[in-house]
């Protein structure tokens, strides 16, 4: 039987329990037919990959992290897309070791291709959420100028509407099809790690990293880049789903996080603050995020910034202009 044909068993038989660990039980599953299957051909290459595999394998947001969590922070939903948020106890870093693993994160970077991801092995950080291990890395992405930006939007048939400007001093300046706070990773990730590990033992290195194939989403992201004159920046994305029903969007987030439950434009929204994040030019991350549905998709909106001097009320108001 092949892994998606045992894969989509299980699911079929969770999905009649509903069971508060299923997500937990499916990346744990995930995990063990990989294992299963080093060496031989790999089946997740393919764009019919069941989208349950890759709940369990693709979103590393915020913090760098993408497990069933301990505690429910926001789930929304719509038709075709489901957003959850938790809490993990885990992945509390002090200051000190949030910005070692950052260096060593833009130094991984430096050395990418535009378009690579790398998934990056810390001894002093080997970690497990919820018995799965916990994948740190960093992606390379493609940025594109204005002009460009347009173009490859019109290519892509997407309709979502972006001001030349946001909040009067934040000039529209370039775009990429990825989020800058966002790390996905392909199907090899766990075999690489298990790899480090085993290097990391023999050697005695503390970091070590690996390229890795590209993952992919059961949602296309893009990002619009607005920057001022002092050159803080706030992101606009967009995460599409416009497949089958019922994709998920699982998102774990450190203890510390700052949260707020949001009205705007008639739609709930959620304001995050993450002091620990491990992508940006800064290690305080901002989102204000919602769910939208219409014309046969869902989308979730990010108004993102990684500026230190942008305030809470300047990202809900850059949020709010976009209604």
């Amino acid at each position: 039987m092949s892994i998606e044909r045992q894969l989509v068993e299980e699911f079929k038989r969770d999905s009649r329990r509903c069971p508060s660990d299923l997500d937990t039980r499916i990346a744990a599953e995930y995990r063990q037919q990989v294992m299963q299957q080093r060496g031989k051909p790999s089946m997740f290459k393919t764009k019919k990959t069941p989208k349950f595999v890759l709940i369990a394998a693709i979103f590393i947001v915020l913090c760098g992290f993408g497990y069933a969590g301990s505690k429910l922070l926001f789930d929304d939903h719509t038709d075709k897309l489901s957003s959850n948020y938790k809490i993990e106890q885990k992945l509390q870093l002090i200051p000190e070791d949030v910005a070692k693993i950052r260096g060593s994160l833009a130094e991984v970077r430096t050395q990418l291709n535009p378009g690579e991801t790398a998934v990056v092995y810390f001894k002093d950080h080997d970690l497990e959420a919820q018995g799965t291990p916990v994948v740190y890395g960093i992606n390379k992405p493609v940025v594109l100028p204005v002009e460009e930006w347009r173009a490859a939007l019109q290519e892509h048939h997407v309709g979502e509407k972006f001001p030349e400007s946001i909040l009067g001093a934040y000039r529209f300046v370039e775009g990429m099809e990825t989020s800058p706070f966002q790390f996905t990773f392909g199907a090899d990730a766990y075999t690489l790690l298990d790899e480090m590990k085993a290097e990391s033992k023999k050697t005695g290195s503390e970091m070590l990293w690996r390229k890795t194939d590209v993952s992919e989403d059961i949602t296309t992201t893009y990002t619009s880049v607005y920057r001022n004159a002092a050159g803080d920046s706030i992101y606009l994305t967009w995460q599409i789903a416009d497949g089958a029903p019922g994709a998920k969007v699982f998102q774990l987030v450190p203890p510390g996080t700052v949260y707020e439950e949001l009205q705007i434009g008639g739609l709930t929204a959620h304001y995050l603050k993450d002091s620990q994040s491990l992508f940006g030019e800064s290690s305080v991350h901002q989102d204000v995020t919602w769910l939208s549905a219409g014309e046969g998709k869902s989308t979730a909106y990010h108004v993102q910034t990684d500026s230190r001097t942008v305030t809470k009320e300047q990202l809900i108001e850059a949020a709010k202009s976009l209604f």
